[in-house]
């Protein structure tokens, strides 16, 4: 996974980004859509604008043959930790 940042905007949603730096400005920049739209009051979603590192994500586990036709596997998901990545 090269993007581990992320920023969530609540009317667009979550982005994912490459740097701190990028994940930082976007949220940012979000909150200054919400400034030059706050005429008659700030909008009470701004406050849900954030931004943060990804830890860990789902993966795969347990894949097993699955008995029949319908399906090629049965499996399992959990969640794993991100590789450590190279400073």
């Amino acid at each position: 996974m090269t993007k581990r940042y992320f920023a969530y905007d609540p009317d667009g949603g979550l982005e994912t980004f490459a740097t701190e730096q990028e994940a930082i400005a976007f949220a940012n920049k979000v909150i200054d859509d919400y400034r030059d739209a706050a005429d008659d009051g700030w909008d009470d979603l701004v406050e849900q604008v954030c931004w943060g590192e990804i830890k860990q994500k789902a993966v795969m586990d347990n894949q097993k043959p699955w008995p029949g036709t319908a399906f090629c596997y049965a499996c399992d998901y959990g969640l794993a930790d991100l590789p450590a990545m190279a400073e």
